[in-house]
């Protein structure tokens, strides 16, 4: 895999009219701002799971007669180190069009570095964590999946979850509906879900879309025309649909280790394992005198894990 800068594929400075450095549109991290962070976990750590069976009684005599129980159970949540490292060499800019980009002068450092490449740096790891927060599986070959386990993996390993009918084939326009009706059909046969807004459907925006232009084609008015795909309910529902970047391209995914659209309360059963809060303030970039190059280096660590797998729907084509 190449490192730092690659700019043989364009040709020698001659004269360029466009000074600007475009960076393509990136994902944000959106999946990690839904759960609930466990900080300093350097390896594994259990979630302490508390689960209350108050028994209500008869009232009418004295006396008193214990019934009902508490019980904990832990789930693990192990964090797997990850780390970006890169050797930038500004001399490699300085020939063609991106010269403009550079200071004038031939040292510089890390502070030359344009604002543009640093965001479009940052953007480019938050879309991969994103991917890997859901789609993440050690046994990958695909550097960028291989990191950790996902909340794909880990919910299709768990036991007790809720599987909603699937529909044979891909994901389309003619079945979306269908998919989602399973879903929301599934949730209302779980007792502590039936009911709770709190509890969301997350799918790729994929999916999402194609139910919105399946809803809108079926013309069913109560969805407005905002152009956002934030914010939209399943019908006949109280559950929120979340699209994520992490669930995107998985319509044709089938059998029951590949789901693909989760329904869950991120609030009691989602669960992010960090070794310390804003670790990405602990990336270093600096100016190495010893080879003339910048150099960049983000260590942190991450793992996923949820509570309570009975308290989840799954779905995936069949």
């Amino acid at each position: 895999m190449a490192t730092g800068f690659t700019v043989s594929s364009l040709t020698d400075y001659v004269n360029e009219q466009s000074k600007e450095l475009l960076t393509a549109l990136q994902f944000t991290a959106e999946t990690a701002s839904y759960a609930n962070l466990q900080t300093g976990v350097k390896s594994a750590s259990a979630l302490q799971i508390l689960t209350s069976t108050p028994i209500p009684q008869d009232g009418a005599s004295c006396g008193f007669n214990a019934s009902g129980g508490s019980t904990f159970t832990q789930r693990t949540i192990t964090t797997k180190p990850v780390k970006y490292q890169d050797t930038l060499c500004f001399r490699d800019l300085q020939a063609k069009w991106t010269q403009f980009l550079l200071r004038p002068g031939q040292n510089q450092s890390e502070g030359d570095i344009p604002a543009a490449m640093v965001a479009d740096l940052v953007a480019q790891i938050k879309a991969q964590q994103e991917k890997l927060d859901w789609q993440g599986d050690t046994t990958s070959t695909d550097a960028y999946l291989n990191r950790y386990d996902g909340l794909r993996k880990i919910i299709a390993a768990a036991s007790g979850t809720n599987v909603a009918t699937a529909v044979a084939g891909s994901v389309t326009t003619s079945n979306v509906r269908t998919i989602v009706q399973n879903i929301v059909s599934k949730i209302g046969s779980v007792s502590v879900l039936v009911g709770n807004p709190n509890v969301k459907i997350f799918c790729g925006y994929d999916f999402a879309e194609l139910y919105r232009q399946k809803v809108f084609a079926d013309n069913l008015y109560h969805v407005t025309g905002t152009g956002n795909q934030k914010g939209m309910m399943a019908e006949g529902s109280v559950h929120e649909i979340v699209p994520v970047h992490g669930l995107d391209g998985l319509l044709s995914a089938s059998g029951a280790a590949n789901p693909f659209v989760f329904a869950l309360d991120p609030a009691t059963n989602l669960y992010l394992g960090v070794d310390m809060e804003n670790e990405e303030e602990e990336a270093r970039m600096w100016y190495s005198q010893d080879d003339d190059n910048v150099k960049y280096s983000f260590r942190y660590r991450r793992g996923w894990q949820i509570a309570f797998p009975g308290e989840i729907v799954e779905y995936a084509n069949s």
